[in-house]
């Protein structure tokens, strides 16, 4: 022993192991209570993505589905680095797989690609029920179905639509055709004044609750031609004298330059008015025949009236 004590290699590789073992003691301290992550130079996260779209793979066209929804949430775990990026860009998709399944129900995993294989993926939901079915077509008759009528002017009236072309083909799934209950061109009336022509409107296809179906319309769109009219009704005119004349004579009669006035507003109001009248022509201080323009008086819920002013003449004689 104490030859190798004088040794000088012994001593430099006594040395060099109790180095060591010093080294891994204050390592081993140094890093105790350290967060793994830490020491590979990453993070981990947690973010969701909402309303991730779900596409449907399948390859046949003669096939429709339904049941596979727009979209879908995504939890993802993992690295920050991966995380944040993925969620927020949503560079990444999802489907579901339906190729080689045939007609009828099944049930299928929302797929998802493009995420990094250290991100743990959670989507909601997992799996949905989806119904293939062949697909089917139907020729229906459209009509004419009119919104914000109440914005237009209450004078006007909307008379029946042409629609080009009449008929339209609906393509869907044999359970959604079954639904069908009316096809309508959808007309916009708001701040209409005249008559529409050659509008190109969507068409939509409804069932009896008023729920839009999701089936394909060819062509998606038709010219309408709509004729809109102002409600309108001719009525004699009357006048009323006001204002004393001279002495010594009287007012005969007014007559007027026109005998009827048309006037436009509701129809319903329109139909209670047989006469302008209250018209007011002044005669103060008139010894002799005169003429004068009188402005018509606009009846009660009338929107307008055509002439608004008349030239009446006022015929004085001698008492």
């Amino acid at each position: 022993m104490d030859k190798w004590l004088r040794s000088t290699w012994f001593i430099r590789i006594l040395s060099l192991f109790l180095a060591i073992l010093m080294w891994a003691s204050v390592s081993e301290d140094s890093t105790e209570g350290t967060d793994p992550t830490f020491l590979n130079g990453s993070s981990t996260d947690k973010e969701m993505a909402e309303n991730v779209p779900v596409d449907i793979k399948l390859e046949d066209e003669e096939l429709v589905v339904t049941g596979v929804p727009q979209v879908a949430d995504v939890m993802l775990e993992g690295p920050t680095s991966q995380v944040a990026p993925a969620a927020r860009q949503q560079n990444f998709s999802l489907y579901v797989e339906l190729n080689g399944l045939g007609a009828g129900v099944h049930e299928v995993r929302i797929q998802h690609s493009g995420i990094s294989n250290q991100v743990q993926v959670n989507v909601e939901p997992k799996t949905v029920e989806v119904t293939i079915e062949r697909r089917m077509s139907e020729t229906h008759n459209i009509s004419a179905d009119f919104i914000n009528e109440s914005q237009m002017g209450s004078e006007f009236e909307v008379g029946e639509a042409d629609i080009n072309p009449s008929t339209v083909e609906v393509t869907g799934a044999a359970s959604v055709l079954s639904e069908v209950a009316v096809v309508k061109s959808i007309v916009n009336l708001a701040g209409v004044d005249t008559s529409i022509e050659k509008r190109e409107t969507p068409v939509k296809v409804y069932d009896e609750e008023g729920n839009e179906l999701n089936v394909i319309v060819e062509p998606a769109s038709v010219t309408v031609d709509v004729p809109v009219s102002r409600s309108k009704k001719e009525v004699p005119v009357a006048f009323r004298a006001e204002g004393e004349v001279k002495d010594g004579v009287k007012v005969d009669k007014i007559t007027s330059s026109v005998e009827q006035a048309t006037i436009y507003g509701p129809k319903e109001v329109l139909d209670d008015i047989n006469q302008v009248s209250g018209s007011i022509v002044d005669t103060e201080g008139l010894e002799e025949t005169t003429s004068k323009d009188v402005e018509l008086e606009v009846p009660n819920g009338v929107v307008s009236i055509e002439p608004e002013t008349v030239e009446v003449k006022i015929e004085i004689t001698n008492e």
